[in-house]
């Protein structure tokens, strides 16, 4: 017979966590997610009792193990600091020499620069050349 059978009701609430967990602190609405599905698991289940901390732990482990790449840009994109993406961009750009050209034309406009009369080119021969050399 499994030792750890029943581990569960001796130790408490915090099985999962044990010496080595760690706090998350979630806002109200995954606090009302986390409780609506522990309700859910918990209604007519007569073989024990779930708690938050379980379910979470369990959502967490499985959502890392599935996570794909469409995910991690849709997190990435939702948490996104500005400052610290500028600061990495800044930080690129100091270790290559070059700056995006996105960012050089961004820079020149709010620099006002951006209106600065452009370089004339010059004009081009016509192909037409006329021979006024009149030796006869």
């Amino acid at each position: 017979m499994d030792k750890d059978l029943g581990k569960n009701r001796e130790q408490g609430s915090n099985t999962e966590a044990g010496k080595d967990g760690h706090r998350l602190t979630i806002n109200r609405a995954a606090e009302a997610v986390l409780v609506r599905a522990v309700e859910r698991i918990n209604d007519g289940y007569d073989g024990g009792r779930v708690n938050r901390n379980q379910v979470a732990i369990w959502a967490v482990q499985r959502f890392g193990e599935r996570l794909d790449d469409e995910e991690i840009r849709e997190i990435r994109s939702e948490y996104l600091d500005e400052f610290s993406a500028i600061d990495a961009v800044l930080r690129r750009a100091k270790e290559t020499g070059k700056l995006p050209p996105e960012l050089k034309a961004f820079l020149q406009k709010q620099m006002g620069l951006d209106d600065a009369p452009k370089k004339k080119s010059k004009k081009s021969l016509p192909d037409v050349v006329i021979n006024d050399d009149m030796a006869s």
